[in-house]
């Protein structure tokens, strides 16, 4: 027993002893397990953060994504409950984004929208929120902006942002958008009706854009751009012209410059079937100031027969904040004789607030030059915003309603009243689509102050104008 004892013992103590001889290595040992097991912890723990974070956001632009705004406006909500301070929603749908995707690529469409949330961000207070919530939306929660004026404000440097060319594959694409806003409490008492408010305008803006007959198609037809590149090179756009007259004295005024296609078999293609898809391209400015330059070209042959007459040219309304359109039709005018007090600049405003989302240096750059301004197509909805921001010289009433004039008592109120509003604004005003002696009489009437349409005369060629010039013009005989 004894030998076994002193074998047991000796087999204890040589274990103990060994346990002596390795305390560093046995502590360096736990204190790895312990340093390891924490930073697995730390690990997890940061990986759980960024998921969250990454469920929070839009992984293409790194916005936050349609949960985290929710969340946003709820907190926003309740600060405005207890403090009484408004805010306001805005929500962007692009227009014409499909369009890059289609000629492009998905690749640069990807590229165009990263650029765009960085523009917004720019744009947009530290307390702001621009979220992305689809593949072409945005939704913008903006704490500082407190009733509907700095909204407008706000959405016009939202537009200028989204209408700058974007650089994509060594050239540039262009895109629009429509935008409405909501401001709490004014317009909505929850975060589902302020969304709803905020839609429902923007939805307004998209049928506004669609029942002009220039915005009719939304969609960007690539072969028929290719068409009038190819038109451009060729010289198969001509430039015809209709007259427009002074209604006190019966005497030409000015005429309006209208492009047409000039087909094969030498008819001539109307502007609405291809000017829709242009406008929203770079090229719808090459075709502008060929527009313009054949304008002001055909103004001065009128005047060496003896017909000082001004000239109307329609813009798409995006080219009103371009610079390089200013800079463009700043050339121009130089190098002619051209009076710049008689060329004017007709433009169709597109939705609620129109107007004012344009950039004023760039309309301040237009008004430098001298040009007149004119609204076109007066009387629709988007008109009468536009009324009260852009910087306008004439209004015109658009032909929808001249020509119920006398079978409608309702267009013969409206005409009537657009006219007194226009002169009350101290602005010129011309009635376009005149087809009829009873319309021309009772635009005399009223004080209109110019006319155009087939009553007085078709579009024709510059020289065909002077043709028709020297004969007079049978209205008034």
């Amino acid at each position: 027993m004894g030998g076994i004892s002193r074998g047991a013992g000796l087999r204890f103590r040589s274990g103990h002893h060994l346990f002596q001889e390795t305390p560093d290595r046995v502590v360096i040992a736990l204190a790895t397990l312990a340093i390891a097991a924490g930073a697995c912890g730390v690990f997890l723990n940061w990986r759980l953060g960024r998921a969250h974070l990454q469920a929070l956001r839009d992984p293409l632009t790194g916005l936050p994504n349609r949960v985290l705004l929710e969340d946003r406006m709820e907190q926003a909500l309740r600060r405005s409950r207890r403090s009484g301070e408004p805010f306001t929603l805005i929500v962007v749908d692009l227009d014409g984004f499909k369009d890059v995707n289609d000629v492009h690529g998905h690749a640069a469409g990807d590229a165009v929208l990263r650029t765009l949330a960085r523009r917004f961000e720019a744009i947009l207070r530290a307390s702001d929120t621009v979220a992305r919530v689809g593949g072409d939306e945005f939704i913008v929660l903006s704490m500082g902006t407190r009733n509907d004026e700095a909204a407008t404000a706000l959405v016009g440097r939202l537009r200028h942002a989204l209408r700058r060319p974007f650089r994509v594959n060594g050239g540039t694409v262009e895109i629009d958008g429509s935008l409405g806003w909501a401001v709490f409490p004014v317009d909505a008492a929850t975060s589902d009706e302020l969304l709803s408010r905020a839609d429902g305008q923007m939805y307004a803006t998209k049928r506004d854009t669609i029942d002009d007959a220039m915005l009719l198609r939304r969609g960007v037809d690539v072969d028929v751009v290719r068409d009038v590149e190819v038109a451009l090179e060729r010289k198969e756009l001509v430039v015809v012209y209709q007259p427009i007259i002074d209604v006190a004295t019966g005497e030409p005024h000015a005429a309006e410059a209208l492009v047409r296609r000039l087909l094969p078999d030498r008819a001539l293609l109307p502007p609405a079937d291809f000017v829709p898809h242009v406008e929203r391209t770079p090229l719808v400015r090459e075709l502008t100031f060929l527009v313009v330059a054949d304008a002001l070209r055909s103004s001065h042959v009128w005047s060496e027969a003896g017909h000082d007459l001004g000239v109307s040219v329609n813009i798409p309304y995006r080219l009103l904040d371009d610079p390089q359109f200013a800079d463009g039709l700043a050339g121009l005018l130089r190098s002619s004789s051209f009076v710049p007090g008689r060329l004017t600049l007709e433009v169709v405003p597109a939705g609620p607030g129109a107007g004012a989302e344009l950039d004023e240096d760039c309309l301040r750059r237009l008004s430098e030059l001298g040009v007149r301004l004119s609204l076109d197509d007066g009387g629709r909805a988007a008109s009468f915003a536009a009324l009260r921001v852009l910087p306008l010289d004439e209004l015109k009433i658009d032909a929808c309603f001249i020509h119920g004039l006398g079978s409608s008592a309702i267009d013969a109120a409206l005409v009537h009243g657009m006219v007194d509003i226009g002169h009350a604004l101290g602005l010129k005003v011309v009635a376009e689509g005149v087809e009829t002696r009873e319309a021309w009489n009772v635009l005399a009437d009223w004080g209109c102050d110019y006319a155009q349409g087939f009553y007085i005369a078709a579009p024709r060629t510059a020289d065909e104008l002077v043709d028709w010039l020297r004969g007079r013009w049978p209205a008034v005989a």
